[in-house]
C-alpha cells in the first residue's frame, strides 16, 4: 500500500507538471483529458498511443481481477443461498473447476450497467461513483462487528482454551434446520444438495468461537483504531452522495444515493419475502472442515 501510494503521489506530480493548458486539456477533441496531456507532454501521436496502450493494458488487468472478485463472492453467497437465483448462480463448470454461471452474471450485469452513459452521463458517472459507497459499506460492516466484539470482549487471547466445536465425535453445531442436515443428531446427511454441478458439497453451517490471528492492534489503541476507522468511513460515505456543485439541478445532482437507496432496499424486500427462508448463515464445505478441527477457535 505504501509503495503503491508513493507510486500513485508521483504520477499524480508528474501529470500536473505536464498539463499545460487548463482549458485546451478539458476541451480535447480525443473526450479524454488524460491522452491529451500525454500528447503535449511527448508530442508525438506515436508515443501518446504507446502510453494510452500501458493505461489500457493495466485497466484491463485490473477489470479481470475485479471480476475475478466480484464472481467468487457472487458464487460463495449463492453457495450459501443468499442471492435470488442462488441453485443457478452456485454452479461450478466440472472441468475447469470456474463458477461460469457467476462470472457471465458478473461481466453481463457490469455491461448492461455502462449502457446507462447513452441515455445520460451523468447518471453513469453517479453509478461509477457507487464504488466509494460501495467499498466503505463493505468495509464498514466487517469494522463495526470487530469493534462491538471488542468492547464486549466477544474474542478470546491466544492463551484461552476453548473446546473444539469441529471435533470428529460432535461434529460441529447447526444452525437451524436446512435440507440434508439432521437438527436432531446434529450430523450432516448431505451429499451436494445444492446442485450436482456446485463443486464441493456444502455440509454444514459453521459456528465457532471467536479469537485473534497472528496481526491486531491490542487493548485500547485496538478499540481506538477501530473507532477511527468507523468514524472516517462514516464521514466519507455521507460526503459521497453530496453533489459536487451547487445550484443543484438534473444534470449536477447525485444520484448515487439513490441507487445505493434502491440496492438497500431491494436487499431487504428480497430477504423478507425469501432470503430469511433460505439464508441461515455461511456454509462450509468438507476442506474447510477439516482446517476446522486443527484448531479450537476461528481466527479473525
Amino acid at each position: 500500500m505504501i509503495f503503491n501510494g508513493l507510486l500513485g503521489f508521483a504520477m499524480m506530480l508528474t501529470v500536473l507538471f505536464c498539463i499545460g493548458d487548463i482549458e485546451t486539456v478539458l476541451g480535447t477533441t480525443t473526450a479524454f483529458p488524460f491522452i491529451q496531456v500525454f500528447y503535449d507532454s511527448v508530442g508525438s501521436v506515436a508515443g501518446a498511443t504507446t502510453m494510452v496502450a500501458v493505461v489500457l493494458a493495466l485497466t484491463w488487468a485490473c477489470a479481470i481481477g475485479i471480476t475475478t472478485t466480484a464472481s467468487r463472492m457472487t458464487w460463495s453467497f449463492a453457495r450459501d443461498r443468499g442471492t435470488p437465483f442462488s441453485r443457478i448462480l452456485s454452479r461450478v463448470e466440472r472441468r475447469t473447476k470456474v463458477p461460469v454461471i457467476a462470472v457471465g452474471a458478473v461481466t453481463l450485469f457490469s455491461a448492461l450497467l455502462t449502457l446507462i452513459y447513452v441515455g445520460s452521463a451523468t447518471a453513469f458517472n453517479d453509478v461509477i461513483s457507487l464504488t466509494i459507497t460501495g467499498f466503505y459499506g463493505s468495509y464498514f460492516l466487517p469494522a463495526a462487528f470487530l469493534l462491538y466484539h471488542r468492547i464486549k470482549g466477544h474474542v478470546a487471547s491466544k492463551d484461552t482454551v476453548i473446546p473444539n466445536p469441529m471435533t470428529e465425535e460432535t461434529n460441529s453445531p447447526v444452525i437451524g434446520s436446512k435440507e440434508g442436515i439432521n437438527p436432531d443428531t446434529e450430523k450432516s446427511t448431505t451429499t451436494g444438495d445444492l446442485d450436482p454441478n456446485a463443486g464441493t458439497p456444502i455440509v454444514e453451517v459453521a459456528q465457532a468461537a471467536l479469537a485473534w490471528g497472528p496481526f491486531r492492534i491490542p487493548g485500547i489503541l485496538g478499540i481506538i483504531n477501530n473507532t477511527y476507522a468507523c468514524l472516517y468511513m462514516i464521514f466519507v460515505i455521507f460526503w459521497s452522495v453530496w453533489p459536487p456543485e451547487t445550484p443543484v439541478n438534473a444534470t449536477t445532482m447525485n444520484y448515487s444515493v439513490v441507487v445505493t437507496g434502491g440496492v438497500i432496499i431491494f436487499s431487504i424486500v428480497w430477504y423478507w419475502i425469501r432470503g430469511r427462508k433460505e439464508y441461515e448463515g455461511p456454509l462450509i464445505d468438507d476442506e474447510v472442515k477439516a482446517v476446522m478441527r486443527m484448531g479450537s477457535i476461528v481466527a479473525i
